[in-house]
């Protein structure tokens, strides 16, 4: 089988016997290659292979065209596009692009800025380009708080926000110990940070005993006696 390799880093395999056979339209294999591709992505995407080398000749194929499931990385892919008979296969790349509404800061954002929905715009994006993803629902984030200074016009990622924390390291805090219907209060000093339901240590003034409490509100952590 002799092997030439097609513009743009696709690879054909073509065998002899096939050169003096009609030619396959390339416009056919970028259409299998694209449609490869849509195959696995949402409505609201689109997919356009490179341009394939003009100058290529691929034996006409006597069956429809296969193709292996497309290997998608972000805003690119590559269709493995076969003939069955004559056999030959093409690596095809592709492009991908995804256009959203997205959340994106209104103004400059600071570590630990609760997000409100003064801080927030939504704008039109190609999400194939945001690697480390994004918010396409600004409500869902709302009331959470930034985990890093952000400047204006950028795009949200989920990563970006976290809970507000209700306890800090070195807080002086409320321990609520309940059993059936009793219940104790004392002062602790808490040895973490934690948000709403996260578990946290603290050490309890008066016993200096360190225990491990639930996150309950701002400055209270519940723990079981």
């Amino acid at each position: 089988m002799k092997s030439v390799f097609a513009s743009l880093g696709a690879c054909l395999c073509l065998p002899l016997a096939a050169a003096a056979a009609g030619t396959e339209p390339l416009q056919n294999i970028a259409r299998a290659a694209e449609t490869a591709v849509l195959a696995q992505l949402p409505p609201s995407a689109t997919a356009t292979a490179n341009t394939i080398d003009p100058r290529l000749r691929l034996a006409a194929c006597s069956q429809p065209l296969q193709t292996d499931p497309a290997a998608v990385r972000g805003a690119a892919a590559t269709v493995t596009v076969r003939c069955p008979a004559p056999a030959w296969t093409l690596y095809v790349p592709v492009r991908i692009s995804d256009m959203r509404m997205v959340a994106v800061l209104a103004r400059p954002g600071q570590r630990g800025d609760v997000v409100g929905a003064d801080m927030l715009t939504l704008q039109t994006r190609d999400v194939a380009q945001l690697p480390f993803g994004y918010v396409d629902d600004p409500a869902s984030i709302e009331g959470q708080q930034l985990r890093r200074p952000i400047g204006a016009g950028a795009v949200l990622t989920p990563n970006d926000v976290e809970a507000p924390r209700w306890v800090r390291r070195g807080q002086i805090v409320t321990l609520i110990g309940r059993a059936g219907g009793l219940e104790v209060r004392a002062g602790g000093k808490a040895l973490g940070d934690g948000a709403e339901g996260q578990t946290v240590r603290v050490q309890n003034q008066t016993s200096r005993r360190v225990v491990n409490g639930t996150v309950t509100a701002p400055g209270v952590v519940e723990v079981r006696l």
